[in-house]
């Protein structure tokens, strides 16, 4: 994650730099949909689920958020058409849209046969990206006659050294030239080339993603300021280190041309290169898709079903809860039994923790569970909280202290002179969250080594049997009997 980036475009955004921004969804009676919201708080943003999940049925609401002009838009009914097999009614779709310091409301609805629009509707550029451009150009309808019969161009027009540049940058290879030719067969089957050292190819003999990204960058660099892009799969076709310079690429090019970007994806990379925010995960329930924003990459991308089979999951919101809390379960008598029989799952923050919680207990997930939140959060239904009323790293620390450090200078190996000044020091950071990382950089051990060796002992000589034991039964209350 480009750390600067994100900061640039995070503090221009909520100083009210984007003069137009869609900023909720409500999507009732249309695939699952049972009134549920999406709300975009951040200008690029990932949708992310199983396949099913919903994610298409909110990129493509969202694109017919605008009036349809002969420029650009979608009305829809180009995506929510009636079929032998369908029939859609009963639809309503509301939005939110900010224009400069105004924020309007309105819905479309589809009470019966036909769409009914309001009074008025706002005007905004639409580009939707579907996966249909990742279709091979030889595959493509129209292009097999270019290929065979076309014997010179018309015309070219070259991509821009700006976004040639941006091109090479993502794939990770340098091009000369790349340029789109109108064949003398068909002028309106354009086909792209690219030069490299050893000279230029079409894309009838270029790579999938060399394909694929070379015709989303012709198609960006004639974005105008302020538009809304949509882009479906967004990872198709491209290796790990492109999709991130790709999703770097897009968060640069918002914050420069004040873009709203929405994407789906299920690729890891992509949501690491993206702050919190940016991230909406949709949980298929029984009651339609829940929303769940800030969700971490691991948990967003992992089916709760898959390769382990718990019987029950413990969602935790980080590594440091995932270890804090093994440790407190494995000091009870029942710890080993309780470890076999359940799956502790970082998801991310609070907010994701206990969203998980309250479906697990109301029984909308296909497994049991529970959430476990930080001390210093508020109660939450479904959720018990870690020990203490603080965070994590200010519990252990400080509880470790008030004990003379206990016997870390032995699990550590070092003499407690020396650790205990470390420690100190690490006290006088105002952000806990690295005390961890600071000890480590004195002792040469990583962060996650120092704070599993710091939980291990705070379990020892500051965990009460009662607080321990009550932890425990909770979790255990959370299997099925």
């Amino acid at each position: 994650m480009d750390a600067g980036e994100i900061t640039r475009i995070r503090d221009q955004f909520h100083g009210g730099q984007w003069p137009q921004f869609l900023e909720r969804l409500d999507i009732n009676g249309l695939r699952g949909w049972q009134g549920q919201a999406i709300q975009f708080k951040f200008p690029v943003v990932a949708i992310v689920g199983e396949n099913g999940a919903g994610k298409s049925t909110v990129l493509k609401v969202a694109a017919t958020a605008y009036e349809k002009s002969e420029e650009s838009g979608y009305y829809p009914s180009d995506f929510f058409l009636d079929t032998h097999w369908d029939t859609l009614e009963g639809i309503e779709l509301g939005y939110q849209i900010r224009l400069g310091d105004q924020v309007q409301g309105f819905k479309i609805r589809k009470p019966t046969k036909r769409w009914s629009f309001p009074e008025r509707r706002y005007k905004r550029r639409v580009f939707w990206f579907d996966v249909a451009r990742t279709l091979p150009l030889d595959a493509t309808a129209g292009y097999a006659r270019v290929a065979r019969l076309a014997a010179g161009e018309i015309s070219t027009e070259a991509l821009s050294n700006e976004f040639r540049s941006h091109l090479s940058y993502i794939l990770g290879r340098e091009y000369q030239n790349a340029r789109f030719a109108a064949p003398d067969v068909n002028v309106n089957r354009a086909v792209g080339l690219l030069q490299r050292e050893y000279g230029e190819i079409s894309q009838f003999h270029q790579g999938a993603g060399e394909d694929t990204s070379l015709d989303l960058m012709r198609a960006l660099q004639e974005v105008p300021n302020n538009s809304l892009v949509i882009i479906d799969e967004v990872e198709a076709s491209l290796h790990p280190k492109a999709q991130r310079r790709l999703i770097n690429f897009l968060i640069k090019l918002s914050r420069l041309r004040r873009l709203q970007i929405i994407v789906s994806t299920h690729s890891p990379y992509v949501l690491e290169e993206l702050p919190a925010e940016a991230r909406i995960l949709l949980l298929p329930t029984a009651d339609g898709p829940s929303v769940l924003y800030g969700a971490s990459p691991e948990f967003a991308l992992t089916k709760l079903d898959e390769i382990v089979h718990p019987e029950a999951f413990v969602y935790v919101e980080d590594r440091s809860a995932e270890i804090w809390v093994r440790e407190i379960l494995v000091c009870h008598p029942d710890g080993a039994v309780v470890m076999s029989r359940i799956k502790i799952s970082p998801v991310g923050p609070a907010n994701v923790v206990a969203m998980m919680g309250k479906l697990a207990e109301e029984g909308k997930l296909p497994q049991a569970g529970i959430g476990v939140l930080d001390g210093d959060q508020q109660e939450a239904q479904g959720c018990i909280k870690l020990p203490g009323e603080d965070a994590p790293e200010r519990v252990v620390f400080l509880g470790l202290r008030d004990n003379n450090w206990a016997g870390l200078h032995e699990r550590f190996g070092v003499g407690a002179g020396d650790l205990h000044t470390y420690l100190e020091d690490a006290l006088l950071s105002p952000d806990f969250h690295r005390w961890p990382s600071l000890v480590g950089d004195r002792i040469l051990k990583s962060a996650t080594s120092v704070w599993e060796i710091m939980v291990t002992e705070w379990c020892r000589v500051c965990l009460t049997d009662d607080g321990r034991d009550l932890f425990v039964h909770a979790i255990k209350r959370a299997l099925p009997d």
